[in-house]
């Protein structure tokens, strides 16, 4: 999304020809333009099917900005770099930090008070915090999912990822537009800067496609990636005395077709699916379609196009959309961490709310601060750069104390002992003779947690423990914590998102971007692992019934999870290795899913979410024939290779019928679906000990 281009230029436009400076008056079809690529957003943002490559509205915004942004500082003369950097940058910053602001620490302070922490949300803080230095879309190319992946749509500071490509693009334009102006002003060829321009916008566009085809996050939230489509808006501006005059003597029905074509090119490009081409190379359809309509309305502002894009809806919504922007994010991403945005009713409720927002957003705070910004054209720009800066530190500094007051939370979730299964929970004093010291270290594209013992009270144990596996091996982190403080046995853990170890029903060969971390674990065995050492393989080994986004586009397709006879040979070789190398082998057999994840329906403002529809209990009888396939063959397997020994924690965590992912007591025994939640690693926590001791008998 474009800072400049949605904050606009509502009076005129300085802009140049050849005799010099002149002054382009409010072109009102920019704004009818700014609507269609807001209104494309929100669409894409509120239902998908309603416009399949909505989000194109913001390559539409970056090529308006660069043209925008780049006349509204043509004719304007400067003693200098510095007293042009001040002038630049204090209109920007009163132009959008206002806003802005407006929007983080409301968007954040709603999201500490009904947003539970989980995978879904654990890239928000984060992101929370570097939306406000302009820096989010470098958090979100490297520590999320990506734009199109699960975490960004619940994750309210996505958004922001275009607000921060825009405000590094303001880290080169005005010194690129400076040369521009000394070289005018000594009367020599502004050419030369407008083709370095050119090249700089060629050399991101090779980049774009090299890094879609890399990966394609990075092109999406780069400036890197995205620097061509800002330039390109730059370029025309610069070149508009040798285009204008071109065009505007055109006939009529020449500029009429390219106001049509340059329309049909725009429309396209957010109608047509995006099949992985973007933003290389599909962006530069609605990149071209953007500059041929700006082009357009500028040199021939009679056209039908042209006409409709300045009349009186368009430009109302133009005139909002930069805070229409800013608002429908975080509307739209709390209604589906609450109660839901699924429903025809509950997205016009959103609709409409994020409108209302954007209008008191506009009116209140745009508006205002561009007036204070015009009257205080008269003051030094750097004591109104200095005031400007104080107050977004000021304003920095509240917002960072809000990402981190988890106090403000009144979700049930808040009770984290009872909930969370991390390395955050107090170890039980009845069951801990020792002091824990932990540890963290990267291996094999994963990490390993380690938990050492010392100055235990009585003898430690004589063997270490290492575990391994994908999320399902985290969620017994308190468990591993306890037992190095019980029985003073050190513990290592490994953990790869999407690596699960021996399965059973789908081989690990299958999972080509885990083979490092499988490796490192072994080498690992080899170079610390003992005879009589044990490893623990705890795992989901069945199709999960719902993840805590919701169900998944399978969700409906028929599920065999009879094991993999490929797994499975898998299997019998790995545990041959481990068994010939003195390691007792300790698998856990496939614990109760629900259909429901609790985390996202306990609280009184998220029950009615469509995620919950399907309830905390299961009929005992189908969990049990759920896993009948992986039980029996554990059981082989076991008897095939006397180091394996099955544990089995289902009878302690579905000691009845139906299965129930809430104890009698009303505590969490699951976080989510098929996850063990704090009290759930308290209930299996003696069981697991006893497996881990009794299979070195």
């Amino acid at each position: 999304m474009c800072l400049q281009t949605l904050t606009g230029l509502r009076g005129t436009t300085d802009l140049t020809n050849d005799t010099g400076p002149t002054r382009l008056g409010y072109i009102p079809a920019i704004d009818g333009l700014r609507a269609v690529a807001v209104l494309s957003v929100v669409a894409y943002h509120l239902r998908p099917g309603l416009l399949a490559s909505g989000f194109g509205g913001v390559d539409i915004f970056f090529a308006i900005s660069g043209f925008v942004v780049t006349g509204s500082m043509m004719g304007q003369r400067f003693a200098g770099l510095p007293a042009m950097l001040s002038h630049f940058y204090a209109r920007r910053l009163v132009r959008i930090m206002p806003a802005l602001l407006a929007m983080l620490l409301a968007t954040i302070l709603i999201n500490q008070m009904l947003i539970p922490e989980a995978w879904l949300s654990r890239a928000v803080p984060q992101t929370a915090r570097f939306a406000f230095f302009g820096l989010s879309n470098i958090v979100l190319a490297t520590d999320t999912d990506g734009y199109f992946g699960v975490q960004a749509g619940f994750n309210p500071f996505t958004h922001t990822w275009s607000l921060g490509v825009e405000e590094q693009f303001y880290l080169f334009f005005p010194f690129l537009l400076f040369w521009h102006q000394k070289l005018d002003s000594a009367k020599l060829d502004t050419a030369r800067a407008v083709w370095l321009i050119g090249w700089v916008s060629a050399v991101s566009f090779a980049l774009c496609g090299v890094l879609t085809w890399i990966d394609q996050k990075y092109a999406f939230y780069l400036i890197v990636g995205r620097f061509w489509e800002l330039g390109l808006g730059m370029i025309l501006c610069l070149t508009l005395p040798r285009w204008r005059p071109v065009l505007a003597a055109w006939p009529g029905t020449m500029r009429t077709a390219l106001a049509i074509a340059s329309a049909v090119c725009v429309a396209a490009a957010l109608a047509v699916p995006e099949q992985g081409g973007f933003p290389f190379p599909l962006a530069i359809v609605p990149v071209l379609g953007t500059i041929g309509l700006i082009a357009s309305v500028v040199s021939a502002p009679a056209t039908p196009v042209a006409r409709v894009l300045a009349s009186a809806g368009p430009v109302a919504i133009g005139r909002l959309s930069y805070s229409l922007y800013l608002w429908h994010w975080p509307v739209f991403t709390l209604f589906r961490w609450t109660i839901g945005l699924e429903t025809g009713v509950y997205q016009l409720t959103a609709l409409a709310l994020a409108f209302a927002l954007a209008t008191l957003s506009y009116f209140l705070i745009e508006r205002p601060f561009r007036r204070r910004t015009k009257t205080s054209a008269r003051r030094s720009k750097r004591v109104f750069a200095r005031m400007a800066v104080g107050t977004i530190a000021c304003a920095s500094l509240g917002f960072v104390m809000l990402v981190e007051a988890q106090a403000l939370s009144i979700s049930v979730t808040r009770d984290h002992a009872l909930w969370y299964a991390d390395g955050d929970r107090p170890l039980d004093p009845a069951f801990t003779h020792c002091t824990v010291t932990a540890a963290w270290s990267a291996r094999g594209g994963g990490n390993v947690d380690s938990w050492t013992p010392g100055s235990c009270t009585t003898p430690p144990a004589s063997f270490r423990v290492f575990a391994i596996g994908d999320s399902h091996n985290t969620a017994y982190t308190p468990d591993y914590r306890q037992l190095a403080a019980e029985l003073g046995v050190p513990v290592r853990s490994y953990f790869r998102p999407g690596c699960p170890f021996l399965r059973l029903i789908q081989p690990m060969d299958e999972r080509r971007h885990c083979a490092d971390y499988y490796r490192a674990f072994f080498d690992d065995l080899r170079s610390q692992g003992r005879p009589g050492d044990v490893v623990f393989l705890p795992g989901l080994r069945l199709t999960r019934l719902i993840n805590q986004f919701g169900h998944d586009a399978t969700h409906d397709t028929p599920v065999d999870d009879a094991p993999s006879p490929v797994a499975v040979a898998e299997a019998r070789a790995t545990l041959a290795r481990l068994e010939a190398a003195g390691f007792r082998v300790v698998i856990e057999a496939p614990k109760p899913l629900f259909p429901a994840p609790p985390f996202r329906c306990a609280d009184w403002y998220d029950r009615a979410n469509p995620i919950c529809a399907d309830g905390f209990s299961i009929p005992r009888a189908k969990v049990l024939a759920l896993r009948q396939g992986v039980f029996n063959e554990m059981t082989d397997l076991a008897r095939r290779y006397p180091a394996l020994s099955v544990w089995d924690p289902f009878p302690i965590l579905c000691p009845g019928d139906p299965c129930r992912a809430f104890d009698t007591a009303g505590r969490p025994i699951m976080f989510d679906g098929d996850h063990l939640s704090g009290h759930g690693n308290d209930l299996v926590y003696p069981a697991m000990r006893d497996a881990i001791v009794g299979a070195r008998r």
